[in-house]
């Protein structure tokens, strides 16, 4: 074969092996570079959630204690079991009645939970609430009592337990004010033959920045009638 026709041969392979070379590379960035972006769009955005609130509403622990006993208060009512039920707990076991607040702190949302660290001055009111000597044939009529109002009343029920050892209700409902949830769980223990209920209110920030479980030191829930 001349020089001449070897030279034409050749030719060609140059441009494509440049080609092939220049895809390589932009393959190899691409690779590179996107997951670096990534990385650093994820910083970013959590350096941003770390230097902003949680957009909590302040509200004073003794106001949110009169929300969460009113929402209770309700619930009470809807139960039907009747009788008073005062602040405090009779006989310090599970077996007793008891209407007590209570509260912890908040958490934030978002890449900024994976830090764990709790919001700081924040706090979640709740109440806990126990009717004693409730026989299940009370207990599950309670429970059905309260689910329909739940659901007429715009909550989402989440759990409803009625059969088996113990009976379970569960639901929530978004706070028109600061989007937060609120959530109540009512439970029938076969065991303690009791009613014990949870009410708790969405975050907020306590306007005293103490928040967390210090909040409800010195709350006291009126008596439930």
């Amino acid at each position: 074969m001349t020089n001449e026709l070897m030279d034409d041969v050749a030719a060609p392979r140059a441009p494509l092996l440049r080609s092939a070379l220049r895809g390589t590379f932009c393959l190899l960035l691409a690779a590179v570079g996107v997951p670096v972006l990534l990385v650093v769009g994820l910083v970013v955005v959590y350096a941003v959630e770390r230097g902003t609130g949680e957009g909590f509403p302040e509200v004073a622990p003794a106001v949110m204690a009169e929300r969460v006993t009113s929402r209770t208060q309700e619930l009470y009512d809807v139960a039907g079991l009747g009788g008073e039920l005062p602040a405090g707990q009779s006989g310090g076991d599970n077996h007793a009645a008891e209407n007590a607040l209570s509260a912890e702190v908040c958490y934030p949302d978002g890449l900024e939970s994976m830090a764990d660290e709790p919001e700081k001055g924040s706090y979640r009111l709740g109440h806990d609430w126990r009717i004693a000597d409730v026989s299940e044939a009370e207990g599950a009529a309670a429970l059905g009592r309260l689910r329909d109002h739940l659901e007429k009343t715009g909550w989402d029920v989440t759990a409803f337990r009625e059969s088996g050892t113990d009976r379970e209700l569960r639901a929530e409902r978004r706070d028109g004010s600061d989007g937060g949830r609120e959530r109540v769980v009512v439970t029938w223990w076969s065991y303690w033959r009791t009613l014990d209920g949870f009410t708790a209110m969405p975050c907020a920030y306590d306007p005293s920045g103490v928040g967390g479980e210090d909040a409800a030191d010195s709350l006291e829930p009126p008596t439930l009638r």
